[in-house]
């Protein structure tokens, strides 16, 4: 896995605020339809909230709501926002980062570098944005084969 749990529930979350930015969403909505557990969803909910990523209404008819365009949120920095400490960097084979083992790199240092570039590529342009037109296809393909 490249990413933590933790990274993912606040993935679905967002592309699911993203279809729904024209409103205030409830915690338990997104937990319902994300099919993630509400306690951990309010949790991410509310670190992302503090981090300005998104608006937090308390009240009745309060609820959640983006504060940043989901065009301008990239996977990685999902992965900042939620402090989740990104392990890319280390080496594939021996402890620690590849960058300790410079004058003596692993067996494989030159393909883990390239994928790890690869994948870096993926996680700092793949936006909720996309995220969001990708769900939105599958639930339209759903709706249809029922």
């Amino acid at each position: 896995m490249i990413y933590s749990e933790t990274v993912k529930y606040a993935l679905l979350a967002l592309s699911y605020l993203a279809l729904n930015k024209d409103r205030l969403v409830k915690v338990e909505e997104v937990a319902e339809a994300q099919r993630i557990p509400k306690p951990f969803l309010s949790k991410i909910f509310h670190k992302l909230a503090r981090e300005r990523v998104l608006k937090s209404f308390r009240g009745p008819t309060g609820g959640f709501t983006l504060a940043v365009d989901p065009q301008n949120i990239t996977i990685l920095d999902v992965i900042r926002f939620l402090d989740e400490e990104y392990k890319l960097d280390y080496c594939a084979l021996r402890p620690g980062r590849c960058e300790e083992w410079e004058t003596f790199p692993c067996a494989v240092h030159d393909k883990w570098t390239h994928l790890r570039n690869e994948i870096m590529k993926y996680l700092s342009t793949t936006t909720i944005a996309e995220l969001a037109q990708v769900e939105e296809k599958h639930r339209k393909n759903a709706t249809l084969s029922l």
